[in-house]
């Protein structure tokens, strides 16, 4: 026959039913993995993290195959019980692990098939590779902790704009170069750390909705022959959108690159922010106080009172950076479709997250129970001439003085003694009235004359709360959307895993239960 094609073999093949690897993937393996590999690639401990959600993507998949009839309806009901009862045991703390199926993949469709048998437990798979299920359960998990993350961030910049409410008309001195800058307001000071956080929030919600499309359907890499529905899982799981690309959605991690670098960056304002308060609580300073909790004492030296947990909260930081460099790396010469590699993501989004849910945490409490001494901070203002600038504007405004010689009359003094001021400008022949001259040099009323769109007088941080109280509802209410849309996807398929098993006969019985609970499409 023209353009037929023959297998010739040296030899017969040969039928051997007995299957020689424990693996649930083994059916090509003349014996099982070695046990120094095993013990090197195994990935139990990190996916102990991700247990809900593996099982929550595969009955949303089962569900699917159910009721589009590529597996018998009786089975997937069967499966979908399984699987709730194992997430209850996870749930509940009674889940027991596999040693011998290297991750919670191989875990679960173990547990499923010793429950139900090969002919039934044996069909959860179809349609689905581990490439599109590891990146799944990726998202999955990075979803739920950027949703923490953002909700604590979104706590943290509360705090402040609280605590700054109180202080607009109290002065202090701001610094560059960690030297004397100009008067502010203590509430100017504390608003800017909600600035730099509201944009933090710009950030993780940039990477929470490039993590929210759904990668289940991709298969190993070019999708399937089967009529799956991947709208379905998407509704089931809550995510926005389909990942469209079989081949992108299985091999790229950008979603995990971005994820690690809006925490890091949120890594860098924490470490700056520590770096601040270890600095001005020390007794050099005194502008803060810190609270009992959030210090720790000496086991030689009794007068210590040291800011260890900031120390840590800036010490960290190195760590997060790290953490985001090694996605990096790892993720620049892979060549397109699956690679081992991509076990190395989980590593990283784990550690990321659990580090920075840990970080942000900390940070409305030490906002709220930091006692700000206010006293010092004014007395500091005093001290070293913050208002130079300002006698030197005054001096070109009130008296034609050329800024440059203005700047030559002021810089090269100290001027917290008033009198020694008033001299000084005599010597420069300069009749400047005392009564504008001691204006100029009060540090509290520098401060409040400060009235630009964004600097630093009552009025102007009134208009920055105001703004960043705004902002801060938007996030809000964008981040109880996104709650919401996974809290009722998540409810959905537990509550049609749990009913499963009791009502579904048929196809149409499956297809009318997830009618029941299928959250609306977007």
């Amino acid at each position: 026959m023209a353009g037929a094609r023959t297998l010739h073999t040296t030899q017969p093949v040969e039928m051997d039913m007995e299957k020689k690897s424990t693996k649930m993937w083994g059916g090509r393996f003349s014996k099982d993995i070695d046990s120094s590999i095993l013990a090197w690639t195994e990935s139990i401990t990190v996916d102990s993290h991700l247990v809900a959600e593996d099982l929550w993507g595969s009955m949303a998949h089962v569900a699917m195959l159910g009721s589009q009839g590529i597996i018998p309806a009786n089975n997937a009901a069967a499966i979908l019980d399984t699987l709730y009862k194992l997430q209850q045991d996870w749930i509940e703390g009674r889940w027991q692990w596999i040693p011998s199926q290297e991750d919670v993949h191989m875990n679960a469709e173990k547990m499923v098939i010793d429950a139900l048998g090969m002919d039934v437990g044996g069909r959860m798979h179809t349609c689905r590779s581990r490439n599109d299920q590891v990146v799944l359960d990726s998202k999955l998990y990075a979803r739920r902790r950027l949703l923490e993350l953002r909700s604590r961030v979104v706590d943290a910049v509360e705090a402040l704009l609280k605590k700054a409410e109180a202080h607009k008309d109290d002065v202090m001195v701001s610094y560059t170069h960690v030297q004397h800058a100009q008067p502010v307001s203590v509430a100017y000071w504390l608003t800017h750390y909600a600035g730099v956080l509201l944009r933090d929030l710009q950030r993780l919600k940039a990477a929470y909705d490039t993590t929210d499309q759904n990668p289940l359907g991709s298969g190993a890499i070019a999708g399937t022959s089967f009529p799956i529905d991947r709208q379905l899982t998407t509704d089931l799981m809550g995510f926005q959108e389909v990942h469209l690309h079989g081949m992108d959605a299985t091999s790229s991690r950008d979603f995990m690159l971005e994820s690690l670098s809006a925490a890091t960056i949120l890594q860098v304002t924490m470490s700056r922010l520590a770096e601040e308060f270890i600095l001005w609580s020390s007794y050099e300073f005194r502008t803060l106080t810190l609270d009992d909790g959030f210090a720790m004492g000496s086991s030689m030296m009794p007068q210590k009172k040291n800011p260890g947990a900031l120390e840590l909260l800036r010490g960290r930081g190195g760590r997060a950076i790290g953490y985001l460099t090694a996605a990096c790396t790892m993720m620049k010469g892979l060549p397109s479709g699956y690679n081992r590699d991509f076990h190395e993501d989980k590593e990283l989004l784990v550690a990321t997250m659990e580090l920075m849910n840990k970080a942000v945490q900390v940070v409305p409490p030490l906002i709220n129970s930091t006692t700000i001494n206010l006293k010092r901070m004014e007395e500091l203002s005093w001290g070293n001439f913050a208002n130079a600038t300002e006698l030197a504007n005054y001096l070109v405004a009130k008296h034609d003085v050329p800024f440059r010689r203005a700047h030559d009359i002021v810089g090269n003094e100290n001027f917290s003694n008033t009198q020694f001021c008033f001299e000084h400008l005599k010597k420069w022949d300069i009749k400047a009235p005392e009564s504008e001259v001691l204006a100029v040099l009060n540090p509290t009323h520098v401060m409040k004359t400060y009235t630009s769109l964004g600097a630093t007088s009552p009025s102007s941080v009134s208009h920055i709360i105001d703004t960043y109280t705004a902002k801060l509802g938007e996030h809000r209410h964008v981040l109880q959307t996104d709650q919401t849309r996974v809290k009722r996807a998540y409810d959905a398929s537990r509550s049609l895993a749990s009913e499963a098993a009791k009502v579904v006969h048929n196809k149409d019985d499956l297809v009318k239960l997830i009618q029941k609970y299928r959250p609306t499409s977007h």
